[in-house]
Protein backbone atom coordinates (compact mmCIF):
# COMPACT_ATOMS: atom_id res chain seq x y z
CA UNK A 1 0.00 0.00 0.00
CA UNK A 2 1.35 3.48 -1.13
CA UNK A 3 1.04 6.14 1.84
CA UNK A 4 0.94 9.81 0.16
CA UNK A 5 2.20 11.46 3.62
CA UNK A 6 3.54 14.78 4.22
CA UNK A 7 3.42 18.33 5.42
CA UNK A 8 2.23 21.55 4.12
CA UNK A 9 0.80 24.81 5.59
CA UNK A 10 -2.07 26.89 4.90
CA UNK A 11 -2.67 31.04 5.60
CA UNK A 12 -4.22 31.53 8.58
CA UNK A 13 -3.89 35.54 9.28
CA UNK A 14 -2.36 38.02 6.69
CA UNK A 15 -1.12 40.90 7.45
CA UNK A 16 -0.13 44.68 5.72
CA UNK A 17 2.87 46.50 6.15
CA UNK A 18 0.84 49.41 7.51
CA UNK A 19 -0.60 47.51 10.13
CA UNK A 20 2.50 46.83 11.98
CA UNK A 21 3.35 50.14 11.52
CA UNK A 22 5.96 50.24 8.38
CA UNK A 23 4.70 53.13 6.50
CA UNK A 24 7.31 52.99 3.92
CA UNK A 25 7.66 51.20 0.30
CA UNK A 26 9.30 47.96 0.97
CA UNK A 27 10.71 46.56 -2.54
CA UNK A 28 9.13 43.51 -3.12
CA UNK A 29 7.31 42.86 -0.06
CA UNK A 30 3.66 42.22 -0.26
CA UNK A 31 2.14 41.19 2.93
CA UNK A 32 3.16 39.03 6.22
CA UNK A 33 1.18 35.86 6.74
CA UNK A 34 0.71 33.63 9.73
CA UNK A 35 1.04 30.28 8.53
CA UNK A 36 -0.07 26.94 10.26
CA UNK A 37 1.94 24.04 9.76
CA UNK A 38 0.12 20.67 9.28
CA UNK A 39 1.07 16.80 8.61
CA UNK A 40 -1.54 15.07 6.12
CA UNK A 41 -2.49 11.62 5.25
CA UNK A 42 -3.37 11.22 1.65
CA UNK A 43 -3.34 15.22 1.49
CA UNK A 44 -6.38 15.23 4.30
CA UNK A 45 -4.56 17.26 7.15
CA UNK A 46 -4.50 14.77 10.32
CA UNK A 47 -2.95 17.40 13.26
CA UNK A 48 -1.16 20.40 13.27
CA UNK A 49 2.63 20.56 13.92
CA UNK A 50 3.34 24.26 14.09
CA UNK A 51 3.17 28.13 13.17
CA UNK A 52 4.99 30.62 11.84
CA UNK A 53 5.12 34.34 10.09
CA UNK A 54 6.19 34.54 6.49
CA UNK A 55 6.38 37.17 4.03
CA UNK A 56 5.18 36.44 0.51
CA UNK A 57 7.14 38.68 -1.83
CA UNK A 58 6.09 39.94 -4.96
CA UNK A 59 7.24 36.56 -7.42
CA UNK A 60 4.24 34.88 -5.25
CA UNK A 61 6.83 32.62 -2.89
CA UNK A 62 7.63 32.67 0.65
CA UNK A 63 10.11 33.92 2.29
CA UNK A 64 10.97 33.27 6.19
CA UNK A 65 10.84 36.69 8.29
CA UNK A 66 14.00 38.94 9.43
CA UNK A 67 14.84 38.16 13.35
CA UNK A 68 14.14 42.21 14.01
CA UNK A 69 10.83 41.94 12.72
CA UNK A 70 9.75 39.02 14.75
CA UNK A 71 9.12 40.28 17.61
CA UNK A 72 7.16 43.34 16.35
CA UNK A 73 4.74 40.30 14.38
CA UNK A 74 4.49 38.06 17.96
CA UNK A 75 3.23 41.33 19.30
CA UNK A 76 0.17 41.15 17.37
CA UNK A 77 -2.71 39.23 18.82
CA UNK A 78 -1.98 35.21 17.50
CA UNK A 79 -5.08 33.66 15.34
CA UNK A 80 -6.16 30.83 17.59
CA UNK A 81 -5.36 27.45 15.70
CA UNK A 82 -7.27 26.73 12.72
CA UNK A 83 -9.29 24.01 12.64
CA UNK A 84 -8.88 22.75 8.93
CA UNK A 85 -5.64 21.59 10.31
CA UNK A 86 -7.40 18.78 12.29
CA UNK A 87 -10.08 17.66 9.18
CA UNK A 88 -8.43 14.38 8.99
CA UNK A 89 -9.74 13.02 12.74
CA UNK A 90 -12.90 15.59 12.50
CA UNK A 91 -13.77 13.42 9.19
CA UNK A 92 -13.31 10.29 10.59
CA UNK A 93 -15.43 11.17 13.77
CA UNK A 94 -18.27 12.05 11.43
CA UNK A 95 -18.15 8.99 9.53
CA UNK A 96 -18.00 7.19 12.66
CA UNK A 97 -21.28 8.63 13.75
CA UNK A 98 -23.07 8.45 10.48
CA UNK A 99 -22.50 4.11 10.33
CA UNK A 100 -23.31 4.24 13.82
CA UNK A 101 -26.66 5.80 13.81
CA UNK A 102 -27.62 4.84 10.31
CA UNK A 103 -25.92 1.03 9.43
Amino acid sequence: MIFIYGRNSFKVKAVQLSEIGIHTEVPGVVQFEYRQQYAHLYYIPMFPIGSQWCVRKTDNKLYEVNHELLPTLNALPRPKRGWLAFAGPIIAALVFIYFRIFV
